[in-house]
């Protein structure tokens, strides 16, 4: 009896170990609902699965984003609608406009609403944000324009290399300013046969450089009388205007003019020093002459008179550089520093396009949709400069604003395409998903009818074999008490 029990323990014991094993298998798979548990369980199953768990979490993120572009969509087709009105009731006021039974008064209050309409377009294209990104501001803005005073542009725009020289018309529009802060200026003209006479003003309207306006008998100046200008009260109102640079408030002054020295000389017959400038000027060539016509400055001199040169060493404020005469000239300069004043940048947002993530399948290279920019802004329209305020304008305005229209229309249509297909998208992700979780349940849920029989089966197993092991301890106890007795 002995030996057997000795036989009959050990395997009893692996017997008993294995049921236990069996028995916590099924209570860990019934507890979680879980067939995989850990690699041990089933190392491919759970492989198989994890690659499914990363494509059904992936989904829930892409349905969001589609989720997403179609908001961002709603919102800029929302604004669109709105200038889409404002362009219609702009048209509206274009037909208006091209009648001809309205006065200029009427058609100036058109103009005034047009102007309106434009801003408000664009205030609609700069605001409409959703997601920190703008879908209807222009797609970009350009690079600061060089700062112009009125109408006049700095003088390197018109001299931009140093020592060439560029033909130019004279007149009595300024040429050119040339900005606070240059140095070592050296400026010179050609005039040719024609004598057109530089003249240098500062922005006040103090008359630096060149021939004074007034004048009688043989002194009168031949370039500016023939252009109009006769005295001071002639050029406040016909050239120190703020279309030509000048201050609002700036008046003709010559007390400081620098008219030249008593004799022509192209290194310098006079110099002075103004506000903080050392000003030297070779004088015109025929400023003192005095034809039998009674006129100076008609180009009657020697041909080699016929050159200008201004230097000025340190540039203490705009000045506005003017060359009246009635002909052309080549103009030329040099310099050591030429600061070149450029306006503020426009710090207003812009349009990009936007990728929207429609499929991101494990193991699969990310698909997306592209949400294309839909600038609509007054510029990128094209309404920015339109004018009612002529009958001829208000006509080439309509073509247009029907421009601007298709514009907007054609981007409409966009977005109600891709509205389509993200949601034709997100019902193949969401149906994707279903499928995808069906498949993993199989593979990794709990089977609870055969977790259920096989806990009990293992139960039954464990008692029996406690129970026989209780009773392979009570055989020798047995026997003994039969030998002693």
């Amino acid at each position: 009896m002995t030996t057997l029990y000795s036989l009959m323990s050990p395997f009893t014991a692996t017997r008993q170990r294995n049921s236990e094993s069996v028995l916590s298998q099924a209570i860990t798979r019934l507890s979680s609902g879980m067939r995989i548990n850990g690699a041990s369980d089933d190392a491919a199953g759970q492989a198989i699965a994890n690659r499914m768990t990363a494509t059904i979490n992936a989904n829930g993120a892409v349905a969001r984003n589609i989720d997403d572009g179609v908001s961002l969509m709603q919102t800029a087709e929302g604004g669109l609608d709105e200038i889409n009105n404002l362009l219609i009731r702009a048209r509206t006021l274009a037909v208006q406009a091209a009648n001809g039974t309205l006065s200029p008064e009427d058609r100036a209050a058109l103009q005034n609403e047009f102007h309106a309409i434009s801003e408000n377009i664009d205030q609609i294209a700069y605001g409409t944000t959703v997601f920190g990104k703008y879908p209807l501001a222009a797609a970009s803005h350009p690079a600061p324009a060089p700062v112009q005073l009125g109408k006049v542009p700095s003088i390197d725009q018109r001299l931009p290399v140093a020592g060439q020289g560029y033909v130019f018309t004279s007149g009595l529009v300024p040429f050119a300013y040339i900005p606070a802060g240059a140095k070592d200026i050296v400026l010179e003209i050609d005039s040719g046969w024609m004598d057109d006479d530089m003249q240098i003003f500062t922005r006040d309207g103090s008359h630096l450089v060149g021939a004074p306006v007034n004048g009688n008998g043989a002194v009168r100046d031949f370039t500016w009388r023939s252009n109009g200008i006769n005295n001071s009260v002639d050029a406040s109102a016909k050239i120190l205007t703020e279309e030509n640079g000048f201050t609002a408030q700036a008046t003709y002054q010559d007390a400081n003019l620098v008219q030249g020295g008593a004799a022509y000389d192209i290194n310098g017959s006079v110099s002075k020093t103004l506000n903080g400038m050392t000003i030297t000027y070779s004088g015109d060539g025929d400023r003192y002459e005095t034809p039998a016509t009674g006129w100076a400055n008609n180009g009657t001199v020697s041909p080699g008179h016929y050159k200008e040169r201004i230097t000025i060493d340190n540039v203490s404020e705009d000045l506005i550089v003017m060359v009246p005469g009635t002909g052309s000239f080549t103009g030329s300069m040099t310099w050591s520093a030429l600061p070149t004043p450029t306006q503020a940048p426009d710090t207003r947002p812009t349009s990009s396009d936007t990728e929207i993530v429609v499929s991101a399948d494990f193991g699969q290279a990310l698909e997306t949709k592209t949400i294309p920019a839909t600038p609509a802004d007054s510029v990128t329209l094209g309404v920015h400069d339109l004018r009612l305020d002529s009958q001829d304008k208000a006509s080439q305005a309509m073509d247009k604003l029907d421009a601007a229209l298709e514009k907007v229309n054609g981007y409409r249509s966009t977005y109600g395409g891709l509205n389509n297909a993200f949601a034709s998208a997100k019902a193949v992700v969401m149906e994707g998903n279903v499928a995808t979780g069906a498949a993993r349940s199989r593979i990794e849920d709990a089977d609870y009818a055969r977790e259920v029989s096989n806990m009990t089966r293992a139960q039954i197993l464990q008692q029996a074999g406690n129970a026989l092991m209780a009773q392979g301890r009570q055989a020798p106890e047995n026997i003994l008490a039969l030998l002693k007795g």
